[in-house]
């Protein structure tokens, strides 16, 4: 079962606050710049990896694998990733949700 507070902490993942985007936010914005063609396979890999970060970062400090600086760095690659081209950030997230992949099955 999932505690009340990991919950409150995934929606605040998954909307952001006053100061923060959050990550429906940030998908969107990323969907908008992403080739047409590659729109749909996007879309699904943005939601399934929203849930897996997001579930996981909003575990208690003291299990959970992902913290707020991987995301910070995450942010800022994916960032430099749209200055650079749409396929690119492409590669980027694809390389982000082997990462997750790989931190997450960790140990588990």
């Amino acid at each position: 079962m999932i505690k009340k507070t990991e919950e409150e902490n995934y929606q605040k993942f998954l909307k952001g606050a006053f100061w923060i985007k959050g990550w429906n936010t940030r998908a969107k914005e990323i969907l908008q710049i992403v080739p047409d063609d590659d729109k749909l396979e996007m879309k699904q890999l943005l939601v399934e990896l929203g849930e897996k970060i997001g579930r996981e970062w909003a575990r208690e400090s003291g299990i959970r694998k992902i913290n707020t600086d991987m995301l910070k760095k995450w942010g800022n690659e994916l960032q430099q990733a749209v200055a650079i081209n749409p396929a690119h950030l492409v590669n980027q997230l694809k390389m982000l949700e082997r990462k997750v992949n790989e931190i997450i099955s960790e140990n588990s």
